[in-house]
């Protein structure tokens, strides 16, 4: 790889894309350039970079359709952008939220509420998991605030106390991390097979070793947990379990929780708090090690893909 391409890669993997929500980068994905950007950005050059063997003449072409389909989209977005102005809505909308600790509940894909039945059975699985984490914070569930609602996939906007939003950040961030994990155990079968190296006994190693990992799972979830209120009881530890178990389901479904990185508290204002300032940044780094894990299972969806729209 040449000089140019090592810093356009580096350049790539720096761009700090954990401060888009998920709702953010699935804009991206339906421009058809979420997989141009940040790290996915850097293995989609190295990709091309692989795939014409490195022709310098192939490569730049590749490149530059890239770079066209990156400008095209930020067209598409400020012609959106005008657009929407002009019928009165808002860059920076404010909800009436009691805290800055919002996040969206998605239902999508198999997670998603399609008639009566399903919205009864969610509002149930939802109440659950809000009650799982709740007890153990040692909050109300009903202290969890709707705070808007939309529809299409149907998304639910809540908003809670700084520790119910670090605990189910904490429980996400873990979730998202056994579905990383299912990704590598499926990336390694499929290199294996392709290089002729899988027998019965490696198989069987790789689905124990995966077993191992998914049980076990759970487990240093609640440990996570504990150690953010480390005198929860029992009792709401068990609930906790329960609400993760619900939780697991929901992702695995194809449900997802986008979490709003609230802001940082100026430090000149006259009401600053070092505490809550300290609180703020907690939440904040916990949600970006969330997006960074939900970002690096497109990384890993999108290793064997071809991206179509890019090639001659």
């Amino acid at each position: 790889m040449t000089q140019p391409l090592k810093e356009l890669s580096q350049e790539l993997a720096s761009m700090p894309t954990t401060e888009l929500s998920n709702l953010q980068l699935s804009v991206l994905e339906e421009l058809g350039v979420a997989i141009l950007v940040g790290k996915q950005g850097r293995a989609w050059i190295n990709r091309r970079v692989r795939a014409t063997t490195y022709d310098p003449a192939t490569t730049f072409q590749t490149v530059q359709k890239a770079h066209e389909k990156l400008i095209e989209a930020k067209r598409l977005l400020n012609e959106f952008k005008g657009a929407a102005s002009k019928v009165g809505f808002k860059e920076d909308v404010r909800l009436d939220a009691p805290t800055p600790y919002v996040f969206n509940v998605i239902f999508r894909e198999d997670a998603a509420i399609k008639n009566v039945r399903d919205w009864k059975k969610t509002a149930s699985d939802w109440e659950l998991i809000i009650g799982g984490v709740t007890a153990v914070a040692g909050e109300k569930p009903e202290d969890v605030a709707v705070v808007g609602a939309q529809n299409g996939s149907i998304i639910y906007t809540l908003s809670a106390a700084p520790i119910v939003t670090k605990i189910l950040a904490t429980v996400s961030k873990h979730i998202s991390g056994i579905a990383n994990d299912y990704l590598d155990f499926q990336l390694k079968r499929e290199e294996l097979r392709r290089s002729q190296m899988m027998s019965q006994a490696i198989e069987q190693d790789l689905k124990r070793q995966e077993g191992e990992r998914r049980a076990n799972a759970k487990e240093q979830i609640v440990e996570a947990v504990k150690a953010i209120v480390p005198d929860a009881k029992p009792e709401d530890l068990t609930k906790l379990g329960k609400a993760i178990d619900r939780h697991i389901v929901f992702s695995e479904q194809g449900g997802d929780v986008d979490f709003v990185l609230p802001p940082r508290l100026d430090e000149n204002d006259k009401d600053y708090d070092d505490d809550l300032a300290q609180t703020v940044d907690d939440v904040r780094k916990l949600i970006q090690e969330y997006r960074a894990e939900v970002q690096k299972t497109k990384l890993l969806t999108h290793v064997e893909e071809d991206e179509d729209g890019f090639e001659d």
